[in-house]
């Protein structure tokens, strides 16, 4: 592999973390189509590592190609967010008793932080990234590799997923950040106490909490049918 081939593979994962943090932020909005001349100029890179890097944010489920090789952002439909929750219902309550089992101290300190640089936080998109991470942690703590592998899998589809929830839920509630810190601080509590079973419910309670806070999507949002 040639020196030049490694720098612009180093630069393709930059302009993807870029853009994913973008994306997830609301900067593009869902339904909005990227173009790469333009992220080009935006970004002041060549389009071959912006092309690179929405193929590997199409594979995150952040972008989508139509049958033109147009981009755009997707548009989360009901079936998607019924999809990825049903996803996070087999995940999540297995990740939380086997962290209840396995995770270390130093886990908890991690994860009561996270909970704890919430205070600070000024954007819901940052919110979004601190859930993410405090569930990185959980997985993490499991020890499963199997089962790090099927979250990574659909990490990033999740935080898109919390981004919108919790903008549309802070448009009706205004509450979010709060009840984030709530809702995480009970799960740390549970997964904490080392009972593996009460984990597996506390978190099973966790996700389907925030389907039964989110309003129901209007009909313009359907997206694609």
């Amino acid at each position: 592999m040639s020196l030049s081939r490694v720098e612009r593979t180093h630069l393709s994962h930059t302009v993807s973390e870029k853009l994913s943090r973008a994306i997830i932020a609301g900067k593009f909005k869902p339904g909005v189509k990227i173009s790469e001349p333009t992220l080009s100029a935006m970004l002041g890179v060549s389009r071959a590592p912006i092309r690179e890097a929405l193929i590997e944010l199409e594979v995150r489920g952040l972008v989508e190609f139509d049958a033109k090789g147009r981009t755009r952002v997707p548009v989360l439909t009901p079936r998607d967010i019924e999809e990825i929750y049903t996803v996070r219902l087999m995940i999540d309550p297995v990740a939380a008793a086997l962290a209840a089992k396995n995770a270390k101290p130093n886990t908890f300190k991690a994860l009561a932080a996270i909970i704890a640089t919430h205070k600070s936080v000024k954007t819901l998109a940052d919110v979004s990234r601190l859930d993410a991470e405090f569930h990185d942690l959980i997985v993490e703590a499991t020890g499963n590799r199997r089962l790090l592998l099927c979250w990574n899998a659909v990490r990033d589809q999740v935080e898109l997923w919390l981004a919108q929830m919790q903008m549309r839920h802070q448009a009706v509630t205004r509450s979010t950040m709060q009840e984030w810190a709530e809702s995480h601080q009970l799960l740390l509590d549970v997964v904490r106490s080392g009972d593996q079973k009460k984990a597996a419910e506390a978190a099973r309670r966790h996700v389907a909490n925030w389907m039964t806070l989110m309003p129901e999507l209007p009909a313009d949002e359907t997206g694609k049918s």
